[in-house]
């Protein structure tokens, strides 16, 4: 009985020994995740801070490709001045004697509506798709011309996919999904 009771002491000191080698070894664990939890909320700041740079160079890079777009398209008079006179009384365009083709001036028209629109958003669009960024071209021009060929979407908010599903004769006219669904609320 004795020996079986010195047995039960060993077993149990050696218990306390492997039970203080595991608190010291959890004091130790723990002193080393302070430093990587620090680390770690650092990292998650300057992720923040590196999304608000991106979604704010991205927006920079949108505007001044749109009024390149647009000084190519009418270099004749302020660019600015021109547009807001044409979204606010489109029969005035007349009188800055655009030279364009019929077709060019639809689709200048619905180059206008696509931007106007609160549907695309032109930073988003760079940022979903880079190879646009990276080929300088007007995103709401592209989205037009190949992004919506390409079932890509002008923003969060409309699903190019989703709106060609349901409505399968703008597929076959070739009319851009956005500005369908733009021109049959208006």
């Amino acid at each position: 009985m004795q020996q079986s009771l010195d047995m039960a002491k060993r077993e149990a000191l050696k218990v306390s020994e492997a039970l203080l080698l595991c608190q010291r070894e959890l004091a130790q664990v723990r002193g080393q995740e302070e430093p990587l939890q620090e680390e770690c909320s650092q990292l998650r700041t300057e992720s923040i801070m590196a999304t608000a740079t991106a979604a704010y160079l991205a927006q920079a890079l949108a505007n001044h490709l749109s009024d390149a777009f647009w000084e190519e398209r009418e270099p004749a008079t302020p660019i600015r001045l021109r547009r807001f006179i044409g979204s606010r009384w489109p029969w005035l365009r007349k009188l800055f004697g655009s030279r364009r083709s019929p077709t060019g001036l639809a689709e200048d028209e619905q180059i206008r509506l696509i931007e106007a629109s609160p549907l695309f958003q032109p930073a988003w669009y760079l940022q979903q798709h880079s190879d646009v960024a990276l080929a300088g071209i007007n995103p709401a021009a592209h989205y037009l011309y190949s992004g919506a060929r390409e079932l890509r979407d002008p923003g969060p908010g409309f699903s190019t996919r989703d709106y060609v599903a349901r409505h399968p004769e703008i597929e076959q006219g070739g009319c851009n999904p956005l500005v369908h669904h733009l021109q049959t609320l208006g």
